[in-house]
C-alpha cells in the first residue's frame, strides 16, 4: 500500500475513531505506517446519510455507533419504520421498504457495468448502486422518505423532500481524494 493511501486511510479511520484511555481491544486495530500497533474505538458510524443522524431515535445513537452493520436489521427495523410511518406520515408497507433499501447502514455499491446511471439507492431500483461526487445524497434521501423519489405518490409533503442546499462552496477535485480546494 502506498504512503500515501496508508495516510489517507489513517485520516479518514482518525475521523471516525477516537484512542481507547482504557487500552480495551473493542473497535478497530491495525499497524499503522510507523508499524506501531494502536487501539481505536469508533466514535460515528454513517453510511447512509441521515439513517443514524435522522431516523434513528437519539437515545439509540451510541448503539447505532458501536454497532455492526451485520445486526442493523434486527437492531433498527422498528426505528426507521416509525421514523417513516410517524413523522413521514407513510404506510406501513412502505416504511419497511424504506427500511428494507437503508439497512444494514452501509453504501452498497456494485461495479457500472452497462452504462445505467449510478447513483445513490439506484441499487433499489435494479441498478447497480454507488454514488457519484455529485450525487445529493440528502436530496435523494429526503426524496425517499417525504417525496415520490421511489414511486410512492401518498402523502408526499414536497416542502421536505430538499435540504436547499444544491452545491459546495469551493468545487471538488476531479480525482482520488476529490477534496474541495482550502478556503
Amino acid at each position: 500500500m502506498r504512503n500515501a493511501t496508508k495516510l489517507l486511510l489513517l485520516v479518514v479511520l482518525g475521523a471516525a475513531c477516537e484512542d481507547r484511555p482504557d487500552g480495551l481491544a473493542t473497535g478497530l486495530s491495525f499497524n499503522a505506517v510507523s508499524g506501531a500497533h494502536r487501539e481505536f474505538m469508533q466514535r460515528d458510524r454513517l453510511g447512509n446519510p441521515l439513517v443514524s443522524e435522522v431516523m434513528i431515535v437519539k437515545h439509540r445513537h451510541k448503539k447505532h455507533n458501536n454497532g455492526m452493520p451485520s445486526t442493523d436489521r434486527a437492531e433498527f427495523t422498528g426505528d426507521l419504520t416509525s421514523f417513516v410511518t410517524g413523522v413521514a406520515g407513510r404506510d406501513p408497507a412502505y416504511a419497511n421498504t424504506i427500511a428494507g433499501a437503508l439497512l444494514p447502514d452501509m453504501l452498497i455499491t456494485y461495479p457500472k457495468r452497462d452504462g445505467t446511471p449510478v447513483f445513490w439507492l439506484s441499487w433499489v431500483f435494479g441498478g447497480f448502486g454507488g454514488r457519484s461526487l455529485s450525487d445529493d445524497v440528502v436530496d435523494i434521501g429526503l426524496g425517499a422518505l417525504f417525496g415520490s423519489l421511489l414511486g410512492n405518490t401518498n402523502n408526499v409533503t414536497p416542502g421536505l423532500t430538499t435540504d436547499n442546499v444544491d452545491a459546495n462552496d469551493k468545487a471538488f477535485g476531479s480525482t482520488f481524494p476529490y477534496l474541495a480546494a482550502a478556503h
